[in-house]
């Protein structure tokens, strides 16, 4: 930037020098002779040819470099906001994770009076409109944390629909609260809680670079 402004500055000197040129010629032509004066006019000519070359020269350099800081700027800018918008991303999907894991869901969902069909039909509903709430966020992550986010969701379905076997279609919520708690106990680990380790991970890796 500084570098620009010092071929501005010396391009406006030129410029100076030249009406310089100029005046001198103006006040001396009218006392000399024809050949004399053709000679002054031709080497002013030539040296505005000149000077208007460099000129053309150097402003064409500075507008260049202008070019290239601005689009440098825009450049640094829409990273910027990228890696914003892929946080935002990543922390929206860790929250639906969070949000379809099967004991938060029991909690959340289950009411006094429910049914066990009911129940399950309502925990499968939420878990459908809050995946395809989050459906766009694929665009900011890598395919293989959203085929994890995937998995997430369909192995949740399976412990649900599996807990739900072990119940009597006539039976109560409460009935599979309390099988879906059992299932889950039996796991070592939750897929909602893998997929999220790996959101973590692929993040980790991404603020590094």
């Amino acid at each position: 930037m500084g570098k620009a402004k010092e071929m501005k500055h010396f391009s406006d000197m030129l410029i100076l020098l030249h009406l310089g040129l100029c005046h001198a010629f103006f006040s001396n032509l009218c006392r000399m002779d024809n050949m004399s004066g053709i000679a002054l006019i031709v080497a002013v000519i030539a040296t505005g040819g000149a000077i208007v070359a460099v000129v053309y020269t150097i402003l064409n350099q500075y507008f260049k470099q202008q070019q290239e800081v601005n689009a440098s700027q825009f450049e640094e800018r829409k990273r910027k906001d990228y890696v914003a918008i892929q946080m935002q991303a990543y922390e929206r999907l860790i929250l639906f994770l969070e949000r379809i894991n099967p004991e938060r869901l029991v909690f959340r969902v289950n009411k006094p009076g429910m049914s066990a069909r009911l129940l399950q039909s309502e925990i499968l509903r939420v878990i459908r409109e809050e995946f395809d709430h989050n459906l766009t966020q694929q665009l900011y992550i890598s395919s293989e944390a959203w085929m994890a986010v995937k998995a997430a969701r369909e192995e949740t379905l399976n412990i649900l629909n599996a807990a739900a076997e072990r119940v009597h279609r006539d039976a109560d919520s409460f009935a599979l609260s309390k099988s879906i708690l059992e299932v889950v106990g039996s796991l070592e680990k939750l897929p909602t809680e893998v997929a999220i380790g790996i959101l973590k991970s692929e993040f980790r890796k991404k603020l590094k670079l």
